[in-house]
C-alpha cells in the first residue's frame, strides 16, 4: 500500500510540474517565422493573382505569457513599397498608381482586437492607409504555436478606390479575361503565418 501511495505522490509532483512548467512558458513575436500573402483577382472570372509584402515591422510589447496575448498586444507597419508579385513591372506599377493615389504615409498600419480565446476562432484586423481606417473579421487558427490568419479586404475601406480605377486602367489590356471585360475585384484575400518562439523556464 505504501508503495501505491508513494507512486501516486510521484504522479501529483510531476503533474503540477507540469504546470509549473507551462505558467512560466513566455512566447514571442518572431519576425523571421512571420509571412503577409495576398491574393487579388482580375478578369470577370475572377482569376487570383499572389503576392506578399517584404517589409513589417511590428511595434510594441510583443511578448506575453499566452500566444493568445502576444497576438492581441502587436501593433504592425507594413511599407506598401515592398509589395512583391514576383512580377517587378507589376510591382512598379502597384506602387505608382494603386498606393500611389494615396498621399502621405505609404504605410499600412494596423492590430488585431476581439480576439476569441481558443485553438480556433475569430478576430477582427484592424487597418489604416493615409486618413482611411477599416475593421475586417478575420478566422484564425492555432497549431501548437503556429498561427494563420485569414480575412477578405475591400481596398475601397481603405481609400484605394480611385488607385483600383488607376491601376486598372493602366493595365486594361491584361486585365481582359475571356469575355473580354477588362476587370480589376476591389477584394483582397490576405493571410498571415506566423510561428511564436517559445521559451521556458
Amino acid at each position: 500500500m505504501k508503495i501505491f501511495y508513494s507512486f501516486l505522490a510521484l504522479l501529483m509532483v510531476g503533474s503540477f510540474g507540469s504546470i509549473d512548467a507551462q505558467e512560466n512558458c513566455v512566447f514571442e513575436y518572431d519576425p523571421s517565422q512571420t509571412s503577409l500573402e495576398w491574393t487579388a483577382f482580375k478578369f470577370t472570372e475572377k482569376t487570383g493573382v499572389k503576392g506578399k509584402f517584404d517589409s513589417i515591422r511590428v511595434v510594441g510589447k510583443t511578448k506575453d505569457k499566452s500566444k493568445f496575448g502576444v497576438a492581441e498586444k502587436i501593433r504592425f507597419q507594413i511599407d506598401s513599397s515592398s509589395v512583391n508579385s514576383a512580377n517587378p513591372d507589376r510591382d512598379a506599377k502597384i506602387k505608382k498608381f494603386f498606393f500611389g493615389s494615396v498621399k502621405g504615409n505609404q504605410k499600412l498600419m494596423g492590430n488585431f482586437s476581439e480576439m476569441t480565446v481558443g485553438e480556433t476562432g475569430t478576430a477582427k484586423l484592424n487597418l489604416q492607409f493615409g486618413k482611411s481606417k477599416t475593421s475586417v473579421p478575420v478566422n484564425f487558427v492555432w497549431k501548437e504555436n503556429t498561427v494563420e490568419v485569414t480575412g477578405t479586404v475591400d481596398v475601397a475601406s481603405l481609400g484605394l478606390a480611385q488607385g483600383l480605377g488607376k491601376l486598372n486602367a493602366e493595365c486594361n489590356d491584361l486585365h481582359k479575361g475571356a469575355d473580354g471585360v477588362s476587370k480589376l475585384w476591389p477584394t483582397v484575400d490576405v493571410k498571415v503565418v506566423s510561428t511564436l518562439k517559445k521559451t521556458c523556464k
